[in-house]
């Protein structure tokens, strides 16, 4: 067993769902445009995803829920777990690695420490999609992501294919109506298809009423996340 394939069976071991290998180095000038140099040299993303509890996220098609958060938060937290496992597993073999944490923004709340999507997307796991989470066949945008970089040899996978097409449950179930409708096009900037500025007014609102900043309809009502069920009661 090589290398890379030694780390996703170690990383679904610990106990993520999916995993795999993002090449960076077509992403270096975005990457340093985004994050300035702190990530030269780290050519590989390992990114790994962890599923959210699918009649948990249902819920929050009607009104939040504490039980999401709380596994929202659970899931954060094993990822990290990994993370630094991988990290520290790395390091011992003599690799430079930067364990990415679930979650965490720097400065401005629409920006991220690294991008879990772009990682996730460029390593084969799934696609973003127009609510600009990342979907996947397995359970649609119903998980949570992590990512490994590091400057470790690995055979990286290949993206897969954009799967909306024309769906729009994600747009038009948005209360906020942040969500533009628009197709994933890594030409374009976020605000060509998301506006952030609803989504965070929205999610102010709900924590005066609710108590946290939560929303998740885009999360739960995507084909994809859905689609294994369908296939049963059809069946």
């Amino acid at each position: 067993m090589d290398l890379t394939d030694q780390i996703k069976t170690m990383v679904k071991e610990w106990g993520a769902d999916l995993c795999g290998v993002a090449a960076l180095d077509g992403a270096e000038a975005e990457i340093r445009g985004l994050y300035g140099d702190r990530f030269d040299g780290l050519r590989r993303g390992v990114s790994f995803g962890v599923y959210l509890p699918k009649r948990v996220v249902d819920e929050v098609l009607e009104h939040p829920t504490h039980t999401y958060l709380a596994y929202y938060d659970v899931a954060n937290g094993l990822i990290n777990q990994i993370g630094l496992r991988l990290n520290n597993y790395l390091m011992k073999m003599g690799f430079e690695a930067y364990p990415v944490p679930a979650s965490q923004r720097l400065g401005a709340k629409d920006r991220a420490v690294f991008s879990h999507r772009m990682a996730a997307s460029l390593a084969g796991l799934g696609w973003i999609g127009k609510s600009c989470a990342l979907v996947t066949e397995e359970v649609g945008p119903r998980l949570r992501l992590g990512t490994v970089l590091t400057d470790a040899p690995l055979k990286s996978d290949a993206p897969k294919a954009d799967g909306c097409g024309e769906c729009r449950l994600c747009t038009e179930i948005c209360p906020a109506h942040a969500i533009k409708g628009k197709n994933f096009d890594p030409k374009e900037p976020l605000e060509e298809r998301f506006d952030f500025q609803r989504c965070d007014a929205f999610l102010t609102e709900t924590r005066q009423t609710f108590g946290k900043r939560i929303c998740g309809r885009c999360v739960a009502v995507c084909r994809y996340g859905k689609k294994k069920e369908a296939e049963k009661n059809d069946g």
